[in-house]
């Protein structure tokens, strides 16, 4: 008889899962990864990667015709190549899976990613802790949270955050994904790439001036008198700058679509002053002069683009710069502030 281990899934409450190792795929990831149609250079070596290609392909076979697309590092490693190689200063260690989904499919995701560590094999596992629970009742639909199982080192699981979002990501400013989810099959199985940089480039948050030492290369500009507006953490840009570097503007499937991009900025004056100046500082970040020579000019171009096609878009202005409605809070170098969707 296969031997049993229970592994603790919550330090807090003790919560235990039993389980029979070894843990396995009943898809090995790099099947899985081209069963999905998936390009080579995605790295299923990555156990992040293996897992996230992995569940979508499981969910792909226990929820046919449901559509689910991932966004967040793990789409980036999807979409682009630079964010694989481990020599193009671009890579970055991932933590989280992130999925998103219709909220008319939210229930049966729910219920599929519980089961789906039985059906397709272990290394799937996916559970739901005491604290996922309570978090979840809280979200009332909009936004799931569980953990899968990694790994089991010495009795203790080594667990992943798996985030769902139905229907909108919610984060400093709102994006309506519901017809990005929708084209996710046809679309590299993530959000398009115009949405897929609206997720990281809407990241801005205050912080007092003198706290700006803690955060170099993440500063936008001066906010008032004694605070400053800061953008992106480095691995976002690091997301950015590959994906630029990686695909071209354009309206083909597969391209960068600066019809899409301005889309959510035509009629939201915060979201679009947000892009204009992440954007505006994306190349005199640290990260982007650290990029090969040959290949700076490139996101240089790129970026101006957008910028241009942002520009060509102005809406009504509803409130001044120095108000803080124009964007939403969010936890900023460890101050406590409301549940927000995370930018991994």
């Amino acid at each position: 008889m296969d031997e049993v281990v229970e592994v603790v899934v919550d330090p807090f409450t003790q919560e235990k899962l039993p389980l029979h190792p070894p843990l396995v795929f009943r898809t090995d990831p790099g099947e899985a990864r081209r069963a999905l149609g998936l390009p080579d250079y995605v790295d299923t070596s990555d156990p992040v990667i293996a897992h996230g290609v992995g569940l979508l392909h499981a969910l792909s076979l226990e929820l046919p015709g449901h559509a689910v697309a991932l966004l967040g590092g793990v789409a980036y490693r999807l979409r682009s190549p630079s964010s694989n190689s481990p020599t193009s200063g671009l890579r970055r260690s991932l933590h989280d899976i992130d999925l998103c989904c219709h909220h008319s499919d939210a229930k049966k995701l729910h219920s599929a990613l519980l089961k789906i560590g039985e059906r397709q094999g272990s290394a799937l596992t996916v559970v739901e802790t005491h604290a996922d629970r309570m978090f979840n009742a809280l979200m009332g639909g909009r936004r799931l949270r569980l953990h899968n199982v990694n790994q089991v080192v010495d009795g203790r699981c080594v667990l992943g955050t798996i985030d769902v979002l139905a229907d909108e990501f919610r984060f400093c400013h709102n994006l309506d994904l519901k017809e990005d989810i929708s084209q996710a099959p046809t679309n590299g199985h993530t959000l398009p790439l115009s949405t897929l940089l609206l997720t990281k480039l809407q990241y801005i948050q205050s912080i007092p001036a003198e706290h700006q030492a803690q955060v170099p290369g993440r500063v936008l500009g001066p906010f008032g008198k004694k605070e400053v507006l800061i953008g992106p953490e480095d691995k976002d840009v690091r997301d950015i700058l590959a994906l630029l570097i990686d695909r071209p503007l354009g309206e083909s499937l597969g391209e960068i679509s600066s019809t899409r991009f301005v889309q959510p900025l035509t009629s939201d004056w915060g979201f679009w002053t947000t892009v204009r100046l992440n954007l505006d500082h994306l190349t005199q970040t640290p990260l982007f002069a650290a990029l090969p020579a040959e290949v700076r000019p490139t996101v240089q171009k790129k970026a101006e683009a957008l910028r241009a096609a942002t520009d060509r878009v102005q809406p009504k202005r509803r409130f001044g710069f120095l108000q803080r409605e124009w964007w939403e809070p969010v936890e900023t170098l460890g101050t406590p502030a409301p549940p927000a969707t995370p930018s991994s």
